[in-house]
């Protein structure tokens, strides 16, 4: 068994007590502030090879390390993704200016020699790597917004030239694993649009795909992993979760297991063994930490570690309500808050908000929520469309023309919270992060009066003006997206008429907290100034001309961390302190100090 532990990787044989051995060290190559990503182990464990990031990069280094000696015998720069092939060949993607266009194919019998074996043309696709569970093929996967396309190496003859499963179809996605002579495909070929899982026999063509399992309307597709005679259906419907175990021997659905109304999101269990007889996996929430569980195929049965600790939910209370946006589409909203005998009018309230990419909001557990939790704040979080959370039409219902849908779907959540008697406006604050701040930054200039604090991290604010410069790394990808404003005047229209930046203007606004990261590729640290300077200009225009007393203008800050690269990138300790950063601002803007005087 290998594994990681403390930035060094350790061997440890399971039937020797005692034989736990150290690999490679981190400190020890020079490489003390970088993170371990992954690791992989050639068939005859011969060779090791491991990805090293840096926080302040989006790069990671690949060294591969000769297990016999413990010697590093290669390094390979700009690397996203990598997998063995037979026992002496790596495979390994080349990542620049946030483009992954080229897969490369290292021979460590023949002098390391490095050759060139799949390159993608359209800047629009994005290449990585993944081996199938039964490590028969090596998938070369090049995946856009919108489409993809799979090509398959024979990990038995590496060096053959890969062949392609089927061509990209515009709006078609696929995924692609193996099982007893047979491709299984996740698509959303066919209708409707959503995914099914489809089986069909290797180099047979799109009409041959057959049907084994399709996901229900208004459920999300979280996960899904195929193993020996299972197939592992981790859906979330409504909002609630849901785990689908499908026979791969009969092809049907063999259980159907609603699981805890307080679960929130999945964590998977790493290094899944293909053929083991249980399914491990962990089930959280904003305020839960992670609970393990697991599911006996031999017994059919899912079971809960008895150890662990679950929130009570008499006094942690969880509720999933719905507004109705201004089309009339109903928009799932979920809300955290400590039971108490008095109304919660009174309470501050955290909105968070993402909105876009097809992504659900991240609900796994923040140690911050819970001490909010703790302290009577209400935490919602608002799944409007153009996120993932009820499946592809969800996200197809927020993008491109239809973006302003996510800003009336958030609009609306906040105003019904409101109604419903959770917190009011004065004792409101917003948080979103990178493509979330689209969503955020719009409402805060059409309803600034709907929140007093919002907290921003590394937010995407000036859509239109990156949207119309091709020459960044990610603005071709992107319009599949948010449109492309050069090739037609409607989208520059649209764009403009929510651009977080282009709509600023003078008048009353919340207090707002910009966290920016100097390395960040995705977000360039110039537009996050040119946003500031804007809306600064704005407030003190509003201010001079309607008299009002300065102590009543907004505080207006731009954070600017020297490490990191995008969000989540920085260290323990400066994540440690940017968070208490965050819950200060949020206290001193919301007058928490003084209500609790009161």
């Amino acid at each position: 068994m290998y594994f990681e532990e403390d930035g060094s990787i350790y061997r440890f044989q399971q039937t020797k007590e005692g034989s736990r051995e150290v690999l490679l060290s981190l400190e020890d190559i020079g490489f003390h502030d970088y993170q371990i990503q992954r690791i992989r182990i050639s068939t005859d464990q011969k060779f090791l090879a491991t990805g090293l990031k840096s926080p302040s990069s989006e790069e990671s280094t690949c060294i591969v390390l000769n297990l016999k000696n413990l010697q590093v015998m290669h390094f390979i720069r700009n690397v996203f993704s990598f997998e063995w092939a037979a026992d002496n060949v790596l495979f390994h993607t080349i990542q620049e200016n946030l483009q992954c266009l080229q897969v490369y194919l290292t021979d460590f019998n023949n002098e390391n020699s490095t050759k060139l074996v799949y390159t993608e043309e359209d800047p629009r696709f994005f290449v990585d790597l993944y081996c199938t569970r039964d490590k028969r093929f090596l998938t070369l996967n090049s995946n856009s917004k919108t489409t993809s396309e799979v090509w398959l190496v024979d990990m038995q003859q590496p060096f053959k030239s890969p062949f392609l499963v089927h061509q990209r179809v515009p709006g078609m996605i696929y995924h692609v694993e193996h099982r007893n002579d047979f491709l299984y495909i996740l698509t959303t070929y066919g209708e409707p649009a959503e995914y099914k899982l489809m089986k069909t026999p290797i180099s047979s063509k799109i009409g041959q795909w057959e049907v084994v399992y399709k996901v229900k309307d208004n459920t999300k597709l979280v996960d899904l992993e195929i193993l020996k005679d299972y197939c592992i259906m981790l859906l979330k419907q409504h909002t609630l979760l849901y785990l689908e175990v499908v026979s791969l021997c009969n092809e049907t659905i063999s259980q159907s297991i609603k699981l805890p109304d307080w679960a929130c999101a999945f964590e998977l269990q790493h290094h899944l063994e293909y053929d083991t007889g249980s399914f491990i996996f962990y089930l959280t929430s904003p305020i839960q930490p992670p609970v393990l569980f697991a599911y006996s195929f031999l017994e059919h049965r899912l079971s809960i570690d008895a150890k662990q600790q679950i929130t009570d939910t008499q006094v942690y209370k969880i509720k999933r309500l719905e507004a109705k946006s201004k089309d009339g589409t109903m928009v799932p909203i979920t809300i955290f808050f400590k039971a108490c005998k008095e109304e919660l009018t009174m309470n501050p309230l955290l909105i968070h908000v993402y909105g876009a990419y097809g992504m659900d909001l991240n609900m796994t557990f923040k140690a911050e929520k819970r001490m909010l939790i703790e302290d009577g704040w209400i935490l919602a979080y608002c799944h409007v469309r153009g996120g993932g959370e009820l499946g592809c039409k969800w996200h197809r219902d927020g993008i491109l023309d239809k973006k302003r849908n996510g800003l009336e779907d958030l609009q609306t959540c906040v105003v019904h919270l409101h109604e419903l008697g959770y917190s009011q406006p004065c004792y409101t604050s917003i948080e979103a992060s990178s493509a979330g701040g689209v969503l955020a930054g719009a409402l805060c200039n059409s309803k600034p009066y709907l929140f007093k604090a919002m907290v921003l991290e590394a937010p995407f604010l000036d859509v239109l003006n990156t949207m119309t410069k091709s020459s960044l790394p990610l603005t071709t990808e992107e319009w599949e997206e948010w449109g492309n404003p050069l090739s037609d005047s409607k989208y520059y229209k649209y764009i403009q008429s929510y651009c977080p930046y282009e709509n600023i203007k003078s008048q009353n606004y919340p207090s707002v907290l910009i966290t920016a990261y100097k390395n960040d590729q995705r977000i360039p640290l110039d537009g996050l100034l040119r946003f500031m300077t804007k809306l600064r200009k704005a407030v003190a225009d509003y201010y001079q001309s309607s008299h009002l007393p300065e102590s009543r203008i907004p505080n207006l800050y731009l954070d600017i961390q020297p490490g990191g690269s995008h969000c989540d990138s920085l260290s323990w300790e400066e994540s440690v302190k940017k968070v208490a950063m965050h819950l200060a601002f949020l206290h001193e803007e919301l007058k928490l100090n003084k209500l609790k005087r009161l």
